[in-house]
């Protein structure tokens, strides 16, 4: 294990090198970062601790690092604590959502406290899993530890995890229409790994019908109902526009601008991001019962408990690793996994259509989709390492 790590250690050193203008220019926290032997340290107590479990409950969470004056708001301990399983593992019980501040102290590495506000850029090191851990900047992923091995993921954002997913499976039309999509889907999947029932989310295009003779809905919505969350969506996405438009209106001088008109403008936005967030949730949630949620591209909530109807066709698919960007083709059904999985790619192949997303119980999130330039089913695995971030926020 000392030789992953290492190579863990040596992957954060070389995002570090990569992206030095954004660190925190505090020399305690610059030097723990070029310090291999500290934050090896660092590391080897990260992982042991996670695969504790405190009071029958997993240790999860997240260590930011950076020094007291490079972040306003934080709740420091009268004396710096040693950075060892036993105090990680108290500390993360005790805090799981909010990051513990660390840096090199007198005599090694030392969380210094609890942060209630983070500076934009600052490296993250998340315990995400038994034996999990990732480093990660800005929503940015930049190394993962995870089974024994480190990766540096090829798509490491919302945006060029879209593009992969796009060039790989010849859907650069898909990404050019419907830029906005992806992340409104992230936080529906991100609903579907917390809620840890796993489920199904089918996407079918708004243009095309033939989809409907393979499901039959268990509980359906009326049209006004199903367009919703297209309707908020489109509110606020206007909304920006217009600020962005009033907000250089005032900065130009220009008598159209008002300062209270803006104010008032960007709080009712507040409020739409907000409704639109718990909408979402929502999607999600609704995958809590047995069945399928069925949603169109156009963000139209169609129905959920839906049961997916496909033939006994058997055939071979190829998948793709999200995190590596390694293809495999002629995988057979059953190493896809359990029943979601082998009813999904079955639907896809009789619909090709339609995307499906999958979520397993464990937490592992897989696309389903068709693709025109390999003309087989196309599995993209491991997506559930792009949105730790989301699932914190």
């Amino acid at each position: 294990m000392e030789n992953v790590i290492s190579q863990f250690v040596a992957a954060i050193q070389a995002s570090t090198n990569m992206a030095t203008n954004t660190l925190d220019s505090n020399h305690r926290t610059t030097n723990l970062l070029h310090d291999a032997d500290q934050l090896f340290r660092l590391c080897t107590a990260s992982f042991w601790a996670s695969l504790e479990m405190e009071e029958r409950r997993e240790v999860r969470g997240t260590l930011c690092l950076c020094s007291p004056d490079s972040t306003l708001l934080a709740k420091a301990f009268t004396s710096p604590v040693p950075v060892t399983v036993p105090n990680l593992v108290a500390l993360l019980t005790a805090s799981p959502r909010t990051p513990l501040a660390v840096h090199v102290g007198l005599e090694g590495s030392a969380i210094w406290g609890v942060l209630d506000s983070e500076p934009d850029g600052l490296l993250r090191l998340r315990i995400a899993g038994n034996g999990t851990l990732l480093v990660s900047r800005s929503r940015r992923v930049l190394a993962l530890l995870h089974k024994g091995k480190v990766s540096i993921p090829v798509a490491a954002d919302e945006a060029s995890l879209s593009h992969l997913i796009a060039q790989a499976l010849g859907k650069d039309n898909f990404q050019e229409s419907r830029p906005n999509v992806p992340a409104k889907l992230i936080r529906v999947g991100t609903t579907m790994i917390r809620h840890g029932h796993g489920g199904t989310l089918v996407l079918v295009p708004p243009d095309d019908q033939s989809w409907k003779r393979s499901v039959r809905f268990r509980f359906s919505f009326d049209e006004d109902s199903a367009k919703l969350l297209q309707a908020s969506v489109h509110d606020f996405e206007v909304g920006t526009s217009e600020a962005l438009r009033n907000y250089d209106d005032l900065v130009a001088g220009r008598e159209s601008a008002s300062i209270i008109a803006l104010r008032e403008q960007y709080e009712a936005l507040n409020f739409l991001r907000t409704f639109n967030q718990s909408l979402l949730r929502r999607v999600g949630d609704l995958s809590l019962i047995d069945g399928a949620v069925v949603m169109d591209l156009d963000l139209c909530l169609l129905g959920f408990g839906a049961k997916l109807l496909f033939g006994p066709e058997d055939f071979l698919v190829t998948t793709l690793n999200a995190v590596t960007g390694e293809a495999r083709e002629q995988v057979s059904l059953e190493e896809l996994g359990g029943t979601r999985h082998q009813s999904a790619a079955r639907f896809v192949y009789g619909n090709r259509s339609t995307e499906v997303f999958v979520v397993s119980q464990d937490g592992r999130l897989s696309l389903f989709s068709w693709s025109e330039r390999m003309h087989c089913v196309a599995v993209v695995q491991k997506l559930e390492h792009f949105i730790w971030e989301y699932r914190t926020s």
